[in-house]
């Protein structure tokens, strides 16, 4: 073999991918290279786990390899060769995958496989925080184009405070978002049918929608449509009923309320993510309900900017750090005086703001 039949250094070792750009092409090098394949495919069922990801080759279901469960700490120190040494290995709590993510898996025949690689996430992200003891934050779904807040007409009642943190939270990660009541053959009544004018008017979509009676599914179908959603909200709002609506062969498992709390049971355990039909496509995510919601701490430097009806009234202030809670000369302040800014709305702002807290307890908001 002369030097420019050569094959290039590495090729025919480790590991090559399909669904994606080999770093030597095939007709290149005159022979196939040899090694395990590994799979691109997006993870779209999740729990305990395990992880099923569909795959050019159909679903895999699929481990994690254990060293994407490591965070490696370096030791520190001025010194270069210090300073990448190692000095201890965590294992990290959570995988750090979620349903939505792309992945690169290593089949191992009868449809199982491992997880190797992870893609660079894309799109926005649901995290929520863990309820066991230490657990920290859980992230739900990724690669998000929207997300879908939903609660119920009543049965549960409806906590527009909790609505307001879901959409602070689609504004931080600059995901579209939406605001569906269920249940709606339950009735609206006149105090919720005026709250729902004031979403309508800083710019949410706002759906109506009956499982029972079909009201509101065409809209909630074309909102969906083409996009990655999440329906979003507290346990028991019928999440799970509007699935079955949308789609009868999705065969979710419906729950109802506890009659003893008014609290919605969970009836979905981890996370799933549907392709849904018609000509446009698109992802819809069913997610365990929660009763905590988390907010990454960035959120609170940027959370008059998350309130959307605020944001023609920032950087007119008299003080450049205003809070908008006291501050002499507040353009918020005299837009919600003026009635350009809806009061309850600000009190959510104001709540938030003065807790400072990244964790809120859905069964104490009211």
């Amino acid at each position: 073999m002369g030097k420019k039949d050569r094959l290039p250094r590495g090729a025919g070792m480790g590991l090559r991918m399909v669904d994606g750009a080999a770093p030597v092409p095939i007709e290149e090098i005159g022979a196939a290279p040899t090694g395990p394949v590994l799979l691109e495919g997006l993870i779209v069922d999740g729990n305990r786990g395990m992880y099923r990801v569909e795959t050019s080759a159909g679903p895999i279901l699929c481990t994690i390899r254990g060293r994407l469960r490591k965070q490696l700490v370096y030791a520190k120190s001025d010194n270069t060769k210090t300073r990448k040494s190692v000095r201890e290995v965590k294992v990290k709590g959570h995988d750090p995958v979620a349903v939505g993510d792309r992945v690169r898996v290593l089949p191992s025949g009868g449809g199982a496989g491992t997880i190797e690689e992870i893609v660079e996430r894309a799109g926005g992200s649901f995290t929520r925080h863990d309820p066991n003891k230490g657990g920290g934050k859980v992230t739900s779904i990724a690669g998000l184009d929207q997300i879908v807040a939903t609660f119920a007409a009543s049965e549960p009642t409806p906590h527009l405070r909790v609505l307001d943190r879901l959409l602070v939270l689609a504004e931080a990660q600059e995901i579209a978002a939406a605001v569906c009541i269920g249940k709606a053959d339950l009735g609206i009544e006149p105090w919720l049918a005026e709250r729902l004018a004031v979403y309508r008017a800083i710019g949410y979509p706002v759906l109506v929608v009956s499982a029972v009676t079909g009201e509101g599914q065409e809209a909630l179908r074309a909102q969906l449509a083409g996009k990655t959603s999440a329906l979003l909200g507290p346990s028991g709002v019928g999440k799970s009923s509007l699935l079955n609506a949308l789609q009868p062969d999705l065969g979710q498992l419906v729950g109802g309320v506890s009659g003893s709390t008014g609290k919605g049971r969970h009836t979905t355990t981890g996370t799933r993510l549907f392709p849904l039909d018609g000509p446009a496509g698109g992802y819809l995510a069913d997610t365990a309900g929660f009763r905590s919601l988390s907010l990454a701490g960035r959120v609170f430097e940027q959370l008059d900017w998350c309130f959307r009806e605020f944001r023609p009234y920032l950087g007119e202030c008299r003080m450049n750090d205003c809070t908008h809670l006291h501050e002499p000369g507040c353009a918020v302040r005299e837009a919600l005086r003026a009635g350009a800014i809806d009061r309850d709305r600000y009190d959510s702002f104001r709540r938030l703001r003065r807790a400072g807290d990244e964790t809120i307890d859905l069964d104490t908001e009211g």
